[in-house]
């Protein structure tokens, strides 16, 4: 009960602070014609200010395409976060061994997790500028409302299905209600007119993820070292040791928490792309990204009871994790690279040059407040 509070109290005060602290944000940059980065050829692409169109004409040269893993593909700010987060861990993860004090790697999954999630942030934001449309306080209100909603919703739910239906229910379902819940906050801020630019979607998506993975990846600390009783697949008990309950949040941190972002990001990715350069023809294809990221989540939870009775069949679905991992990576950068700005092309790694661009459709639209218009017009007082 105190939980549920707490997140309500989160949920709202975090929802008052993002829409207090946004502001009306210009497209940036300008919208204009650069070399199609789309295109081998010597073209040029429109730019609307806010995303690539299908809008193409001849041009004089061909866009720089960028190199492998070069660029600003590596950064201090973000390498420097992520060694933070396994200094914090390991430091925590000894203290915690020696001390059995389970609030010693609560703290460090915290912090360590936030650390992570600001480390890949930093990376994004090094290919995207997200920056310049979106602020860091407006970030972490959205990181404190997406918390909120993990404790009043996703909780809750949960909860009530596994008492209710029991653990294979819970795992088939669990996709669309977690994922439903990190989509409350970035739904209802475009609702409420707000952060309609695909970059700022993006943003506002991995912050919901990062409020999701850190509240789950702290709670998870101590209902593991507090767990009793057979393991998911009855076959055996929980371990309950420091030393495996290190084990687990190691492997949360660095190989589950991160889908939470990455499925998150990937739905937004593709929904406010749409939305923005086909209005209201663009929700079934938003809508079935949604659904996509669902189904996976649940696919992936579900396989942890589903092969109970084939030991071979478990390790090889623990493997791909690892697989899946990787390829919800390359499928956010697919769609997120659409939103690589002019003045980064060349400059980003080519990993994360746009491709597969709109082709020309006689005049790309989006939607704003509820109204179509012309790509690159804009609403009087509107804040992206």
């Amino acid at each position: 009960m105190i939980l549920t509070v707490v997140g309500a109290v989160l949920l709202v005060a975090g929802m008052v602070a993002v829409v207090s602290a946004g502001r009306a944000r210009d497209g940036v940059p300008a919208a204009g014609w650069s070399p199609d980065p789309a295109s081998h050829a010597p073209r040029q692409r429109r730019w609307d200010s806010r995303a690539w169109t299908g809008d193409t004409r001849e041009g004089a040269q061909a866009a720089e395409r960028g190199h492998r893993f070069r660029g600003r593909f590596w950064g201090w700010s973000w390498v420097a976060s992520l060694l933070a987060a396994f200094v914090v861990l390991g430091v925590g993860a000894a203290v915690y061994t020696s001390s059995d004090q389970i609030h010693v790697m609560g703290v460090a999954s915290l912090v360590g997790m936030a650390l992570v999630c600001w480390a890949f942030y930093r990376f994004v934001n090094r290919q995207l500028t997200l920056d310049d449309v979106i602020g860091p306080v407006e970030l972490l209100a959205v990181v404190v409302a997406s918390s909120g909603a993990v404790l009043l919703v996703a909780a809750n739910v949960n909860s009530w299905i596994i008492d209710g239906a029991g653990i294979q229910t819970a795992t088939a379902l669990v996709g669309l209600v977690e994922e439903g819940t990190k989509l409350i906050v970035p739904l209802a801020l475009f609702v409420l007119g707000r952060y309609h630019d695909p970059r700022a979607g993006i943003a506002v998506g991995l912050a919901s993820g990062f409020g999701f993975a850190i509240t789950e990846t702290t709670q998870y600390a101590y209902q593991t070292a507090a767990a009793s009783g057979p393991n998911f697949c009855g076959t055996g008990t929980v371990e309950t040791t420091p030393t495996m309950v290190v084990q687990e949040q190691i492997f949360r941190i660095f190989t589950v928490s991160p889908l939470h972002w990455l499925w998150t990001g990937i739905a937004v990715a593709i929904a406010w792309r749409l939305w923005h350069l086909h209005g209201r023809r663009g929700t079934p294809g938003a809508v079935g990204g949604i659904v996509l990221v669902m189904v996976v989540h649940s696919l992936n939870d579900s396989s942890v009871t589903a092969f109970c009775d084939d030991a071979s069949a478990q390790t090889l679905a623990s493997l791909l994790r690892w697989v899946l991992l990787v390829v919800m990576y390359l499928t956010f950068r697919a769609w997120a690279r659409k939103s690589t700005p002019p003045q980064l092309i060349g400059r980003v790694s080519r990993g994360w040059t746009p491709k597969h661009l709109p082709r020309h459709t006689g005049g790309p639209t989006h939607v704003d407040a509820g109204s179509t218009r012309k790509s690159g017009d804009r609403t009087p007082g509107s804040t992206d």
